[in-house]
């Protein structure tokens, strides 16, 4: 093979198509497309989505577009190493060799003294040692099952040059302690993810499954996926394993009813909501980035919410909640009480409530905005729930309501629009919920969260306090002279 031209090193999409020969669909350019641009990708998918394939086909075209480089491949057992990755990567050594570098044994190219690429098991410790060069490739197949110790590894080597992880599975068996399943969730903000759905296959019209629309990965209209019909001819599916519209239903008849955790996550490619103490599915959450909305009547008068912080590691955060969007947050770390006030009262008009975290160093905040004559409730949540029958305290209650809100985003459309904030959405996705012993739900306390995540939830926590709607049944407590003058929910 002639060395590549620059041209295949800025569209390895190109590459894998005139070199390798494969036939691409949306999906699999979003994927070669985020691993050239990101260091850690992460891609969560139904069964048979081709994405064993995707991986063999850029771990091929990143050895021969980088010299000197490392490609290292993975997967929980030896079998699932040889005998899927490796299977592919050995049919297209088999289809193409003359046209590529390398000769292919068993579960290694070798180009160079240090230039190659090889696999193991990550039940197999001892095959791994440290590894360095100019250009690294890591490719973890089913990454929800690989052991623990991997992932040092792996940041070990993720310095310098150009280097890089890719990891894929399917969701099925990945529990709440997976590394996979926290790089969508708890670590989200250092991961860039990819859901695919079989709604995604490109031998799958949408348009035959109305009532599934919103699994469509929007993003992959990006990259070709056409609006209305299939992507490929549908005669493509007899020369590749990959979701169809029959499958689709007999899954649907199998399992849609009668089995939701198998629905959710072999054709959704979804991490299941059953049998998980995560308050919010992050399906639900993700409904909700940059979603269009529209507004019904007049514009209303933003609700703010304000987790309130002092000269510790945790942070101020101020949220606008505004006819249905949630603006990008107002964010500051260590400032006194007074400062806090005077930097809330410059960003929220006079006429504007702002509901204040009135525990402890936010009660200060709170008194001070009241005395100024600024609206606002000063929320204690560990005082009892409105609905105390169902609630343990206030806390729980705000964030079953951002449930509640979240959920009707994703079922109706047309409710919540949030930031693409890594860090929000990580808040949001990561606070559990216990059953308290007399069957009341009870959110994660603070600190809880903070020693899981290793920071407190400051976002999320000023996030439920701006769309926490007082019921109705509240009237009867609050009269326009006490919100003007500033009311203490958690004294009611």
């Amino acid at each position: 093979m002639t060395s590549p031209t620059i041209d295949y090193v800025l569209k390895p999409e190109a590459f894998i198509e005139d070199q390798l020969g494969a036939y691409l669909w949306s999906g699999m350019r979003m994927i070669i497309d985020y691993v050239w641009k990101y260091q850690r990708v992460s891609v969560r998918a139904c069964h048979g989505i081709s994405k064993t394939f995707t991986a063999a086909n850029i771990a091929v075209t990143f050895l021969n577009l980088f010299p000197n480089s490392i490609v290292i491949t993975t997967a929980p057992t030896n079998k699932l190493v040889e005998k899927l990755l490796w299977k592919e990567i050995g049919g297209i050594y088999q289809r193409v060799g003359k046209r590529i570098y390398g000769r292919q044994t068993q579960m290694s190219v070798k180009i160079a003294p240090e230039w190659f690429m090889f696999g193991f098991s990550t039940d197999r410790a001892d095959r791994m040692e440290g590894q360095h060069a100019p250009f690294i490739l890591w490719v973890v197949d089913e990454a929800k099952g690989v052991a623990p110790w991997l992932q040092d590894s792996i940041e070990g080597s993720l310095t310098g040059g150009f280097c890089c992880v890719l990891e894929l599975s399917t969701t099925d068996g990945a529990d709440q302690q997976s590394n996979f399943r926290k790089h969508h969730s708890e670590q989200r903000s250092q991961w860039k993810q990819i859901r695919l759905s079989a709604f995604d296959s490109p031998l799958v019209d949408i348009a035959h499954f109305p009532e599934f629309k919103k699994e469509v990965n929007p993003k992959l209209y990006d990259y070709g996926k056409p609006e209305t019909g299939t992507e490929w001819p549908l005669k493509r599916g007899n020369s590749i394993q990959i979701a169809t519209e029959d499958w689709i239903r007999d899954r649907y008849t199998e399992w849609f009813e009668t089995n939701k955790f198998m629905w959710e996550t072999k054709v959704l490619g979804e991490f299941s909501t059953f049998g998980t103490n995560n308050i919010i599915p992050l399906k639900w959450v993700e409904s909700a980035i940059n979603a269009e909305v529209t507004i019904d009547g007049y514009i209303q008068p933003a609700i703010w919410g304000l987790d309130v912080a002092r000269m510790g590691d945790d942070q101020s955060v101020l949220t606008e909640y505004r006819s249905k969007v949630v603006s990008l947050q107002q964010v500051w770390g260590k400032k006194n009480t007074m400062e806090t006030t005077g930097i809330v009262r410059a960003l929220i008009p006079n006429n504007e409530i702002v509901q204040v975290d009135a525990i402890g160093v936010g009660a200060g905040v709170f008194d001070r905005l009241a005395e100024l004559g600024q609206p606002c409730y000063g929320i204690v949540s560990s005082e009892k729930a409105f609905e105390v029958e169902k609630y343990f305290n206030q806390r729980a209650e705000m964030w079953m309501t951002a449930r509640d809100l979240f959920e009707r985003q994703y079922e109706e459309g047309n409710v919540i629009s949030i930031p693409d904030d890594p860090e929000l959405i990580e808040d949001l996705t990561g606070m559990q919920y216990k059953i308290h012993s007399d069957g009341r739900l009870r959110a994660e306390a603070k600190d809880d969260f903070k020693k899981r995540l290793q920071r407190s939830p400051d976002k999320g926590d000023s996030f439920v306090y701006a769309i926490y709607v007082l019921p109705e049944s509240r009237d009867q407590f609050f009269s326009e002279k006490d919100v003007a003058n500033g009311v203490n929910i958690g004294d009611n």
